[in-house]
């Protein structure tokens, strides 16, 4: 028995077609003025479904613009899914027992947030809606390798998404050795934190995650080990750099200074983790020049971010410390509390200082322009740092973060085209796992042989809706989000008894 999604359509007429001929400028698509038409890739390896007369695929997503940001293949295309892989892309007509009709929507690889945490099974949901197809906490999960990929691989908690994480050097430090977070570890102790960075490899994380300003007790000497077992093991090693302001002493310029040195002493991949509020504020220009010249000189080092204005984090935490109005060139006045909307004062910021009450408080202290030469940038791709709780009491990235990067700042603002938006949501991030995590080899692509992940949007309409008032609100515009080419949302919204997310894992 067939089976056919149809697609609500953004325009119709003369409007569909002058909608796909502004994406097809804004990418340089092929096929129109003498340009050679390119064609899909292949992931080596790849077995290829005879797509002759009579083959039925079991889905078969039809007359959506396919985009693919490694090949540059952008054209109106069918993509022909079986046992969860993509094993045709072609402009000719393929049948399948189940039929979307994606006509006036974009086809792209899933996408892939880097800097997620844990998949809990509300959040989950509102990055599904965002267009996420795998999510990895490359900022660094609160367990060992072992109990993770336990709880959420049970039939209880398995995702909708993919689903893996990092080693955490600040929770293991303290969690699992009792250290402060200034405390400094001794020999012996950056000696065990190795064996259990060692273990929890083994057990499947794909990164090794630091955070000096959360923890600025920890040395140069205990980085460098964890991040020589990292290279060992051809994972990246990720950071929340040890200084977020351009006022010395302690500056983006040291914080940089320290992540490359990293690279260079170790040879390990390092990747800055949202450079928009640690290591590049007030000096991004400066920043990613620095980081180019080092790509320049061989260092492997990447970066991500979100595209807003604020960052948040809670009222109690070191970014709070005496002096952070002259460090983030901000007043009482540009803090709110996530969640209400409520303005802080000198008074109530005190008040709420000496409560219990730890509050998540977004500060208004990353200049516009930051964003947008972020985004820019060819190293910097897409990272949440964010994922829903229950009680909605979050940094809206956690539910718009990629919606509001692929639509605002494409469609609306023309900051940059949508191929190259794709990328960062796409084959970037999955170039800087696939080393040491074989399965992303597959992820980020629609191409013969990749996983079928697959995001399927309206480029007209897609944007984030989440506010600070109210964080807790899906993104518009994600029509379909396929996970190893099953439909875990259609037209319809979310399909929350379908999960079929599988552990990323260290190969």
């Amino acid at each position: 028995m067939r089976r056919t999604y149809m697609t609500r359509r953004a325009f119709v007429g003369g409007g569909l077609v002058a909608l796909f001929g502004g994406l097809a400028a804004a990418v340089g698509a092929f096929g129109g003025g003498g340009k050679k038409r390119p064609q899909v890739q292949s992931i080596p390896g790849a077995t290829t479904t005879p797509t002759e007369v009579g083959h039925v695929f079991e889905t078969v997503v039809q007359g959506g613009r396919v985009m693919d940001p490694e090949s540059g293949y952008n054209v109106i295309a069918n993509v022909g899914i079986d046992a969860g892989t993509i094993v045709a892309v072609s402009e000719s007509t393929l049948t399948g027992a189940t039929t979307i009709d994606a006509t006036g929507l974009v086809v792209s690889p899933g996408w892939i947030d880097i800097l997620s945490y844990e998949p809990n099974s509300y959040g989950i949901w509102y990055k599904v809606a965002d267009g996420v197809t795998t999510n990895l906490g490359l900022h660094g999960l609160q367990a060992r390798a072992a109990d993770f990929f336990l709880r959420w691989g049970s039939e209880e908690e398995r995702p909708p998404t993919n689903y893996g994480g990092a080693f955490s050097d600040p929770w293991t430090r303290s969690q699992v050795l009792g250290l402060g977070v200034d405390d400094p570890a001794s020999a012996s102790q950056i000696a065990e934190l190795v064996r259990l960075c060692e273990e929890d490899l083994a057990a499947g994380y794909i990164a090794v995650d630091f955070e000096p300003e959360y923890t600025p007790g920890v040395s140069f000497d205990e980085i460098k080990a964890l991040a020589e077992v990292a290279k060992a093991h051809n994972v990246p090693c990720t950071f929340h750099g040890r200084y977020s302001d351009d006022v010395a002493p302690g500056t983006n310029a040291e914080t940089l200074d320290e992540i490359i040195r990293v690279g260079q002493e170790t040879g390990a991949r390092v990747h800055i983790e949202h450079i928009v509020s640690t290591g590049g504020t007030f000096t991004m220009a400066e920043s990613l020049g620095k980081v180019q010249v080092a790509r320049d000189a061989g260092v492997e080092v990447t970066a991500c971010m979100y595209p807003y204005d604020f960052w948040a984090t809670y009222l109690l935490s070191a970014r709070f410390n005496d002096g952070w109005q002259e460090r983030f060139h901000i007043t009482y006045e540009d803090l709110v509390v996530v969640g209400t909307g409520e303005r802080l004062t000198a008074s109530s910021f005190a008040s709420y200082q000496a409560s219990e009450d730890n509050i998540l408080t977004a500060a208004y202290a990353i200049p516009e322009t930051d964003v947008r030469l972020c985004l820019q940038s060819d190293f910097v791709m897409l990272g949440s740092d964010a994922i829903l709780e229950p009680g909605n009491r979050n940094h809206p990235r956690s539910t718009g973060c990629f919606s509001r990067a692929i639509g605002r700042y494409t469609r609306e603002l023309e900051v940059i085209d949508l191929m190259s938006a794709l990328a960062k949501a796409t084959i970037l991030p999955a170039r800087l796992t696939d080393a040491g995590a074989p399965a992303m080899r597959k992820k980020g692509r629609v191409q013969i042989g990749a996983d079928a992940d697959l995001t399927i949007f309206d480029a007209a309409t897609l944007a984030d809706r989440s506010t600070v008032e109210q964080p807790g609100v899906e993104s518009e515009g994600v029509r379909y989000v396929l996970v190893a080419g099953q439909v875990v949302r259609d037209l319809s919204g979310n399909h929350q008894e379908v999960r079929p997310g599988a552990p990323i894992l260290k190969g």
